[in-house]
Protein backbone atom coordinates (compact mmCIF):
# COMPACT_ATOMS: atom_id res chain seq x y z
CA UNK A 1 0.00 0.00 0.00
CA UNK A 2 1.34 3.36 -0.51
CA UNK A 3 2.28 5.88 1.39
CA UNK A 4 -0.77 7.97 0.12
CA UNK A 5 -3.10 5.31 1.05
CA UNK A 6 -1.75 5.02 4.17
CA UNK A 7 -1.42 9.09 5.37
CA UNK A 8 -5.23 9.75 6.01
CA UNK A 9 -4.43 6.78 9.30
CA UNK A 10 -1.48 9.02 10.42
CA UNK A 11 -3.35 12.45 9.87
CA UNK A 12 -2.02 15.87 11.54
CA UNK A 13 -4.13 17.93 9.32
CA UNK A 14 -6.37 18.04 6.82
CA UNK A 15 -4.23 20.81 5.19
CA UNK A 16 -1.57 18.88 5.80
CA UNK A 17 -3.05 15.62 3.80
CA UNK A 18 -3.79 17.37 1.15
CA UNK A 19 -1.15 19.38 0.26
CA UNK A 20 0.81 16.18 0.58
CA UNK A 21 -1.73 14.15 -2.16
CA UNK A 22 -0.99 16.81 -4.69
CA UNK A 23 2.49 17.67 -4.14
CA UNK A 24 3.71 15.69 -7.62
CA UNK A 25 1.20 17.37 -10.00
CA UNK A 26 2.40 21.34 -8.17
CA UNK A 27 5.73 20.46 -9.14
CA UNK A 28 5.15 19.48 -12.64
CA UNK A 29 2.77 22.95 -13.10
CA UNK A 30 5.43 24.48 -11.17
CA UNK A 31 7.57 23.30 -14.37
CA UNK A 32 5.29 24.09 -16.49
CA UNK A 33 4.77 27.64 -15.83
CA UNK A 34 8.98 28.48 -14.81
CA UNK A 35 9.38 26.55 -18.93
CA UNK A 36 6.82 29.42 -20.25
CA UNK A 37 8.48 32.22 -18.68
CA UNK A 38 11.86 31.55 -19.30
CA UNK A 39 10.71 30.46 -23.06
CA UNK A 40 9.26 33.95 -23.14
CA UNK A 41 12.40 35.82 -22.08
CA UNK A 42 14.28 34.01 -24.70
CA UNK A 43 12.26 34.75 -27.37
CA UNK A 44 11.95 39.00 -25.78
CA UNK A 45 15.79 39.75 -27.36
CA UNK A 46 13.95 39.20 -30.93
CA UNK A 47 11.17 41.36 -30.22
CA UNK A 48 12.72 43.96 -28.42
CA UNK A 49 12.57 47.16 -30.78
CA UNK A 50 11.76 45.52 -33.80
CA UNK A 51 10.26 48.01 -36.45
CA UNK A 52 9.26 45.17 -38.43
CA UNK A 53 7.01 43.50 -35.63
CA UNK A 54 5.79 47.44 -34.68
CA UNK A 55 4.48 47.97 -38.24
CA UNK A 56 2.84 44.48 -38.54
CA UNK A 57 0.92 44.94 -35.23
CA UNK A 58 0.04 48.39 -36.14
CA UNK A 59 -1.55 47.00 -39.39
CA UNK A 60 -3.65 44.59 -37.46
CA UNK A 61 -7.27 46.37 -36.43
CA UNK A 62 -7.64 48.10 -33.51
CA UNK A 63 -10.39 45.15 -32.40
CA UNK A 64 -7.97 42.51 -32.93
CA UNK A 65 -5.24 43.96 -31.25
CA UNK A 66 -7.75 45.10 -28.14
CA UNK A 67 -9.24 41.88 -27.54
CA UNK A 68 -5.51 39.81 -27.19
CA UNK A 69 -3.84 42.95 -25.15
CA UNK A 70 -1.47 43.84 -28.22
CA UNK A 71 -0.63 47.39 -27.45
CA UNK A 72 3.15 48.47 -27.68
CA UNK A 73 4.17 44.64 -29.19
CA UNK A 74 7.84 45.35 -28.65
CA UNK A 75 8.41 47.21 -25.04
CA UNK A 76 8.45 44.42 -22.52
CA UNK A 77 4.79 45.36 -20.37
CA UNK A 78 3.29 44.99 -24.30
CA UNK A 79 4.79 41.46 -24.88
CA UNK A 80 4.25 39.92 -21.67
CA UNK A 81 0.79 41.36 -21.61
CA UNK A 82 0.07 40.02 -24.90
CA UNK A 83 2.50 36.44 -24.47
CA UNK A 84 1.53 35.93 -20.58
CA UNK A 85 -0.84 37.92 -19.10
CA UNK A 86 -3.27 38.36 -21.90
CA UNK A 87 -4.34 34.58 -21.50
CA UNK A 88 -2.04 31.85 -21.43
CA UNK A 89 -0.48 32.44 -17.63
CA UNK A 90 -3.63 33.06 -16.42
CA UNK A 91 -5.47 30.49 -17.97
CA UNK A 92 -2.86 27.53 -16.74
CA UNK A 93 -3.02 28.78 -13.21
CA UNK A 94 -7.01 28.70 -13.67
CA UNK A 95 -6.93 25.04 -15.23
CA UNK A 96 -4.16 23.77 -12.40
CA UNK A 97 -6.73 25.35 -10.22
CA UNK A 98 -9.74 23.90 -11.18
CA UNK A 99 -8.74 20.51 -11.31
CA UNK A 100 -7.35 20.78 -7.81
CA UNK A 101 -10.09 22.20 -6.41
CA UNK A 102 -12.64 19.72 -8.40
CA UNK A 103 -10.66 16.88 -6.68
CA UNK A 104 -10.61 18.29 -3.16
CA UNK A 105 -14.34 16.72 -1.96
CA UNK A 106 -15.54 15.04 -5.07
CA UNK A 107 -12.63 13.32 -5.79
CA UNK A 108 -12.82 11.95 -2.05
CA UNK A 109 -16.07 11.00 -2.52
CA UNK A 110 -15.18 8.72 -6.41
CA UNK A 111 -12.49 7.35 -4.95
CA UNK A 112 -14.69 6.26 -2.06
CA UNK A 113 -11.76 7.59 0.67
CA UNK A 114 -14.58 10.22 2.42
CA UNK A 115 -15.08 7.84 5.15
CA UNK A 116 -11.59 7.04 5.89
CA UNK A 117 -10.86 11.24 6.01
CA UNK A 118 -14.44 11.46 8.06
CA UNK A 119 -13.79 8.95 10.59
CA UNK A 120 -10.80 11.36 12.09
CA UNK A 121 -12.20 14.01 14.73
CA UNK A 122 -12.82 16.70 12.11
CA UNK A 123 -15.81 18.73 11.37
CA UNK A 124 -17.01 18.66 7.40
CA UNK A 125 -16.41 22.78 8.32
CA UNK A 126 -12.98 21.89 9.01
CA UNK A 127 -12.05 19.58 5.98
CA UNK A 128 -13.50 21.90 3.37
CA UNK A 129 -11.67 25.14 5.03
CA UNK A 130 -8.37 23.35 5.02
CA UNK A 131 -8.99 21.69 1.89
CA UNK A 132 -9.63 25.02 0.39
CA UNK A 133 -6.35 26.41 2.16
CA UNK A 134 -4.38 23.72 0.54
CA UNK A 135 -5.51 24.67 -2.79
CA UNK A 136 -4.79 28.29 -2.27
CA UNK A 137 -1.44 27.79 -1.22
CA UNK A 138 -0.48 25.61 -3.95
CA UNK A 139 -1.97 27.64 -6.46
CA UNK A 140 -0.40 30.95 -4.85
CA UNK A 141 2.96 29.00 -4.75
CA UNK A 142 2.78 27.95 -8.47
CA UNK A 143 1.59 32.03 -9.42
CA UNK A 144 5.28 32.67 -7.15
CA UNK A 145 7.54 30.50 -9.77
CA UNK A 146 5.81 32.54 -12.63
CA UNK A 147 6.70 36.21 -10.64
CA UNK A 148 10.13 34.68 -9.42
CA UNK A 149 10.80 33.69 -13.11
CA UNK A 150 10.18 36.62 -14.68
CA UNK A 151 11.25 39.17 -12.12
CA UNK A 152 14.60 37.54 -12.03
CA UNK A 153 14.90 37.08 -15.96
CA UNK A 154 13.82 41.24 -16.38
CA UNK A 155 17.13 42.65 -16.19
CA UNK A 156 18.65 40.16 -18.40
CA UNK A 157 16.74 41.00 -21.28
CA UNK A 158 15.47 44.18 -20.57
CA UNK A 159 11.56 43.93 -20.19
CA UNK A 160 11.48 47.11 -17.54
CA UNK A 161 8.69 45.93 -16.09
CA UNK A 162 9.23 47.12 -12.48
CA UNK A 163 8.71 44.55 -9.44
CA UNK A 164 4.99 46.67 -8.37
CA UNK A 165 3.72 45.66 -12.10
CA UNK A 166 5.19 42.57 -12.53
CA UNK A 167 3.24 41.64 -8.90
CA UNK A 168 0.33 43.20 -9.33
CA UNK A 169 -0.40 41.25 -12.35
CA UNK A 170 0.63 37.63 -11.00
CA UNK A 171 -1.40 38.40 -8.19
CA UNK A 172 -4.61 39.21 -10.48
CA UNK A 173 -3.58 36.08 -12.55
CA UNK A 174 -4.04 33.75 -8.87
CA UNK A 175 -6.78 35.21 -8.04
CA UNK A 176 -8.70 34.91 -11.18
CA UNK A 177 -7.70 31.12 -10.91
CA UNK A 178 -8.61 30.72 -7.41
CA UNK A 179 -12.14 31.69 -8.59
CA UNK A 180 -12.74 29.15 -10.88
CA UNK A 181 -10.78 26.77 -8.60
CA UNK A 182 -13.14 27.60 -5.85
CA UNK A 183 -16.09 27.54 -8.20
CA UNK A 184 -15.14 23.91 -9.04
CA UNK A 185 -14.94 23.23 -5.07
CA UNK A 186 -18.56 24.06 -4.49
CA UNK A 187 -19.84 22.61 -7.54
CA UNK A 188 -17.75 19.18 -6.36
CA UNK A 189 -19.09 19.85 -2.86
CA UNK A 190 -22.69 20.30 -3.47
CA UNK A 191 -23.22 17.46 -5.97
CA UNK A 192 -19.80 14.85 -5.02
CA UNK A 193 -19.60 14.64 -8.81
CA UNK A 194 -15.75 16.01 -9.78
CA UNK A 195 -16.56 15.83 -13.92
CA UNK A 196 -19.36 18.29 -13.39
CA UNK A 197 -17.10 20.51 -11.29
CA UNK A 198 -14.40 20.64 -13.36
CA UNK A 199 -16.55 20.98 -16.33
CA UNK A 200 -18.58 24.22 -14.71
CA UNK A 201 -15.39 25.47 -13.46
CA UNK A 202 -13.82 25.24 -17.25
CA UNK A 203 -17.15 26.60 -18.14
CA UNK A 204 -16.85 29.61 -15.79
CA UNK A 205 -13.51 30.30 -17.16
CA UNK A 206 -14.01 30.59 -20.74
CA UNK A 207 -17.21 32.24 -20.28
CA UNK A 208 -15.62 34.83 -18.02
CA UNK A 209 -12.93 35.29 -20.62
CA UNK A 210 -14.63 35.51 -23.84
CA UNK A 211 -17.16 38.04 -21.78
CA UNK A 212 -14.08 40.44 -21.19
CA UNK A 213 -12.41 39.61 -24.21
CA UNK A 214 -15.32 40.11 -26.87
CA UNK A 215 -16.66 43.50 -25.02
CA UNK A 216 -13.68 44.88 -26.48
CA UNK A 217 -14.90 44.77 -29.77
CA UNK A 218 -18.80 43.63 -28.73
CA UNK A 219 -20.27 47.08 -27.67
CA UNK A 220 -23.25 45.81 -26.45
CA UNK A 221 -21.54 43.42 -24.03
CA UNK A 222 -19.88 46.86 -22.11
CA UNK A 223 -21.87 47.16 -19.71
CA UNK A 224 -22.54 43.40 -18.64
CA UNK A 225 -18.70 43.37 -18.54
CA UNK A 226 -18.05 44.30 -14.85
CA UNK A 227 -19.63 40.78 -13.82
CA UNK A 228 -16.63 38.94 -14.82
CA UNK A 229 -14.00 38.10 -12.53
CA UNK A 230 -11.93 37.78 -15.92
CA UNK A 231 -12.41 41.25 -16.39
CA UNK A 232 -11.47 42.81 -12.80
CA UNK A 233 -8.56 40.55 -12.96
CA UNK A 234 -6.61 41.46 -15.89
CA UNK A 235 -9.42 43.25 -18.72
CA UNK A 236 -8.06 46.38 -15.81
CA UNK A 237 -4.51 46.21 -17.19
CA UNK A 238 -2.46 45.40 -13.83
CA UNK A 239 0.75 45.03 -15.97
CA UNK A 240 0.45 48.76 -17.06
CA UNK A 241 -2.23 50.01 -14.20
CA UNK A 242 -0.63 48.31 -10.92
CA UNK A 243 -2.49 46.99 -8.32
CA UNK A 244 -6.36 47.93 -8.70
CA UNK A 245 -7.83 47.71 -4.96
CA UNK A 246 -11.77 47.86 -5.90
CA UNK A 247 -11.18 45.27 -8.35
CA UNK A 248 -9.10 42.60 -6.48
CA UNK A 249 -11.83 43.45 -3.70
CA UNK A 250 -14.74 42.20 -5.94
CA UNK A 251 -12.29 39.05 -7.10
CA UNK A 252 -11.89 38.21 -3.18
CA UNK A 253 -15.81 38.68 -2.64
CA UNK A 254 -16.46 36.06 -5.02
CA UNK A 255 -13.71 34.06 -3.84
CA UNK A 256 -15.22 33.83 0.28
CA UNK A 257 -18.89 33.50 -1.60
CA UNK A 258 -18.04 30.01 -3.24
CA UNK A 259 -16.25 29.41 -0.46
CA UNK A 260 -18.74 29.78 1.87
CA UNK A 261 -21.78 28.00 -0.06
CA UNK A 262 -19.25 24.82 -0.61
CA UNK A 263 -18.88 25.04 3.12
CA UNK A 264 -22.68 24.53 3.28
CA UNK A 265 -22.97 22.68 0.66
CA UNK A 266 -20.43 20.01 1.74
CA UNK A 267 -21.98 20.35 5.78
CA UNK A 268 -25.46 19.44 4.51
CA UNK A 269 -25.50 16.72 1.79
CA UNK A 270 -25.57 12.99 2.38
CA UNK A 271 -22.17 11.73 1.62
CA UNK A 272 -21.17 9.25 -0.98
CA UNK A 273 -18.82 6.88 0.36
Amino acid sequence: MSRRDNHPATLHSVFERTFHEERRALTGWVAGLVALAITMLALYPTIRGNTQFSKLFESYPEAFRSMFGVSDYTSGPGYLRAEVFSLMGPLLLSVFSILWGSDLTAGEEQRRTIDVLMANPVSRHRVVLEKWAAMLVGTAVAAASLWLTLLVGDPLVQLHLGVAALSAAVLASWLVATVFGTIALAVGAATGRRGLARGLGALAAVVAYLLSSLAEVVRWLEPVRPISPWYHALGVDPLGGGFQALHLLVLLAIIIIAAAGAVVAFDRRDLGT
